[in-house]
């Protein structure tokens, strides 16, 4: 017996070391060893708040992208647009997370790194709160440097160690890495890149097989649902702040006080989305969210804290979607209403580092902001004027 349980705890020990080889030589996540372009770590793409705590402290960035999954598919760190100063860019933002983690993610990152730039994408949603209730912190944070009162976080290397478990000698890992080699370089498999950036390989190819227009309207259903059941505050009950116009103010602190130019962007949105703000009756709120963060943008009081916005009836968010069935007319500048292509992105890009170079977008002032609205509900008037069998099918839905 005792040969038998020697034998066993033998082969036993041996699966160990082979799964971890395994999956430490594929490194199906990204966790372990740089990467280059041409690798694919198709599971990277579902394991942001695993990777991206690590991968951006190995590389070092001196610009960094945050926001939620907009950001992450939306700014390609590779763009031509970034300045040969600014390299390298990190893709730091994180599908499903709001500011809170942005804040947690930078303190994080200038705890080891001097970064230079940050662009940050702001979205509505993310501010829509309930008078009262608890703000949960994200999951996230066993795996940063710094504990949010801005100490040393003494549970990271616990965090480190689980990390290490389900990443190396975990059965999901072992299968991830095998995964991994089958689908290496396939076309229309999602992809995390080197430096955080999610090309949405898998969303071209739900575009060429059903068409722009079920990618839109599967997914102007979901936001509609979603922000009919939102909150219609901005703000706790008694006070003319909230969690994350908090957070944000903080992130533009710590930006003053490491010297890190700040460009706040407001998304791109496309149409269906603002329309979607309109019949859910939140565009008046929409607008005092603008209010409120110019109002704490302007007390800053550092000329390289901006706001730009890039929300409105512009010809890009006006794009026209395809007709239901119509499996070969591409949209060129959005995957959906919610999520704009990298295409876009360097519009924005291009328009951040030389203002006014493609006439799209504008940095809000307290001097500007009121006529800036008043056009945007001009352009939406215009934009509803001549309703798409898409915007049709949208407004009948909302009934």
């Amino acid at each position: 017996m005792a040969r038998y349980l020697g034998f066993m705890g033998f082969a036993v020990a041996m699966l160990f070391i082979v799964v971890a080889g395994v999956n430490w030589v594929v490194d199906p996540y990204g966790v372990y060893r740089d990467y280059s372009l041409d690798d694919w770590k198709p599971h990277a793409a579902t394991q942001g708040a695993l990777v991206k705590p690590y991968q951006v402290l190995r590389a070092a960035p001196r610009t960094l992208v945050l926001g939620n999954s907009r950001a992450e598919v939306g700014f390609d760190p590779q763009d031509a647009a970034w300045l040969a100063s600014e390299q390298p860019v990190y893709n730091l933002a994180l599908p499903g997370t709001g500011v809170r983690a942005a804040r947690r993610l930078l303190e994080h990152t200038v705890s080891r790194h001097a970064i230079k730039r940050v662009v940050l994408g702001v979205d509505f949603m993310d501010f829509l709160v309930q008078p009262s209730g608890q703000f949960l912190e994200p999951e996230l944070s066993g795996r940063l440097l710094l504990a949010p009162d801005g100490g040393l976080n003494t549970y990271r290397r616990l965090s480190m160690l689980k990390d290490g478990a389900s990443t190396l000698i975990s059965l999901d890992a072992l299968i991830h890495s095998l995964d991994t080699l089958r689908q290496h370089q396939k076309s229309g498999v999602a992809h995390l890149t080197s430096s955080g950036f999610n090309p949405m390989h898998d969303y071209g190819r739900m575009a060429r097989a059903d068409g722009y227009y079920a990618l839109f309207r599967q997914r102007d259903v979901e936001n509609l649902q979603a922000y009919q059941q939102r909150p219609r505050h901005l703000f706790h009950a008694g006070t003319a702040t909230s969690p994350p116009l908090d957070d944000v103010a903080a992130i533009m602190q710590l930006a003053k006080q490491h010297g890190i130019q700040i460009d706040l962007v407001i998304y791109p949105y496309h149409a269906h989305l603002l329309e979607i703000f309109q019949l859910s009756g939140l565009w008046n709120v929409f607008e005092d969210w603008k209010r409120a963060l110019v109002i704490r943008v302007e007390s800053v009081g550092d000329a390289r804290v901006n706001l730009w916005d890039f929300s409105g009836y512009h010809p890009y968010a006006t794009e026209a979607v395809p007709a239901p069935g119509d499996r070969t007319t591409a949209v060129r500048w959005y995957w959906e209403a919610g999520h704009f292509k990298a295409a876009l992105g360097h519009q924005v890009l291009d328009q951040l580092k030389t203002p006014d170079s493609n006439g799209f977008g504008i940095k809000l002032t307290p001097d500007n902001l009121e006529a800036q609205l008043e056009r945007q509900r001009e352009a939406g008037a215009i934009y509803r004027a001549s309703p798409s069998a898409a915007l049709a099918e949208l407004i009948a839905t909302s009934r």
